[in-house]
């Protein structure tokens, strides 16, 4: 899955003609001064994203995309769509080919995603059954909004996985840049699968073999970092079966439980490295972006430090040596005799 990345700073209110990766839009720099900011286009596999700021009021008129539907938010400032206000963290969710007015009263930072009909639908009917009519029924430019204590977790979570695409994306592997993207989708999307008011669709198995059929899913992927969605894709069922059934028979929420095994998979590979492991990469690996969080998550989980633990598997290894050396020693004082 390749990532890509393309990041500029710019003067001139001309650049943000291009704000969005999909198509160019009508711009009339309304406040006064030199306009500058930074853009950023990138890709994760077939999610497109950009993200820019600037620094003056503007407006806009145009369609963000002739063939992908767009999901955007505001992640500082404030905005007016179609003559509907916005705050930061709410969601506008925008169909294909359809003009937009928006009007930016100020300087602001914005985020968004573009992905396919297909795409979106598949991503949405994976997580609930009937949320991509409740998408299609939406007004063609829909803005969802998000309690302000929300929003501010929402935007927190943007900005560090925006983050982590433009510093690390083009290296990351075919693993993590997936787990990224579902990760992405998954932040996109949660306020549409909230909005959709439809039945859920029940799956035809016991809860309790569902659960082992996870487990084995989950045993077969190895140490690879497993997304809740990606379990729901599989199996073909809901959030809320998947969460009722963890809570039944597990008695623990099912991203805990992902989160404890991922947390355990690097516990393993911790003991297994050697001098040269590099704690923040096999985090990485394993689905931990925000570092600090892994720690403490992971001294929480085990009683110690993951440096600690590393660093017990690199003394266990010289212990090992030295008594290699020593027991070679000894077999060759014995043939010698």
């Amino acid at each position: 899955m390749p990532v890509t990345v393309q990041r500029a700073d710019f003067i001139g209110f001309e650049a943000l003609r291009n704000a969005v990766q999909d198509a160019p839009v009508d711009i009339v720099q309304l406040g006064k001064g030199s306009m500058t900011g930074t853009l950023v286009h990138a890709s994760v596999g077939t999610l497109g994203i950009s993200s820019g700021r600037f620094s003056r009021a503007m407006r806009t008129v145009g369609a963000l995309s002739d063939h992908r539907w767009t999901l955007g938010m505001v992640l500082n400032g404030t905005s007016s769509m179609q003559q509907i206000d916005t705050a930061p963290g709410d969601l506008v969710l925008i169909k294909p080919n359809q003009e937009l007015f928006t009007h930016f009263p100020t300087q602001n930072f914005y985020a968004t995603t573009l992905l396919t009909e297909t795409e979106l639908f598949a991503y949405l009917e994976s997580q609930q059954p009937g949320a991509s009519e409740a998408a299609v029924l939406q007004q063609s430019a829909a803005v969802l909004a998000t309690p302000p204590d929300v929003a501010e977790v929402r935007i927190n979570q943007f900005r560090t996985l925006l983050k982590e695409v433009c510093n690390e994306g083009p290296a990351m592997s075919e693993e993590a840049a997936d787990f990224c993207r579902r990760n992405i989708l998954d932040l996109m999307t949660t306020p549409i699968l909230e909005a959709a008011a439809q039945r859920e669709s029940q799956f035809h198995i016991s809860r309790r073999r569902l659960l082992r059929e996870i487990d084995h899913y989950l045993t077969d992927a190895g140490s690879r970092p497993i997304h809740i969605s990606e379990i729901c894709e599989q199996f073909n069922i809901t959030r809320r079966t998947l969460h009722r059934t963890f809570n039944e028979i597990m008695h623990i929420a099912p991203m805990t439980f992902l989160r404890h095994k991922r947390l355990c998979d690097v516990h393993s590979a911790l003991l297994n490295g050697d001098s040269a492991t590099v704690i923040k990469y096999v985090a990485r690996e394993h689905g931990f972006i925000e570092q600090g969080r892994f720690a403490a998550d992971y001294r929480k989980l085990f009683g110690e430090l993951p440096s600690t633990t590393l660093h017990r598997a690199i003394q266990w290894m010289r212990v090992i040596a030295w008594w290699t050396i020593i027991g070679c020693w000894l077999l060759l004082c014995q043939v010698s005799c």
